[in-house]
């Protein structure tokens, strides 16, 4: 009687250790789903922001360029200081 027990008490213990790396699995898997949308969510605000930043840098440079062609194309571009001129 004495092994049946024990073999059953082992089952036990295995089903017990089963349910139980079933439930770690899971929120193992929670937690790396949640991180990977973390991570994509990251992803495309930092591409946005990138994008902003690029066209606002863009935008800068087209404004420095059109002003010094107007400075230039009224032959004053030698006449202002460079300590005047908006820095970019």
């Amino acid at each position: 009687m004495g092994l049946k027990r024990e073999l059953s008490d082992m089952r036990k213990t295995m089903e017990e250790l089963t349910s139980e790396l079933h439930e770690t699995n899971v929120a193992i898997r929670e937690s790396l789903k949640l991180t990977s949308d973390s991570i994509k969510e990251m992803s495309k605000t930092f591409a946005k922001t990138l994008g902003d930043t690029l066209k606002v840098m863009q935008d800068m440079k087209v404004q420095v360029d059109v002003r010094d062609s107007v400075l230039k194309s009224l032959g004053i571009d030698g006449l202002i200081p460079d300590i005047f001129k908006k820095k970019t």
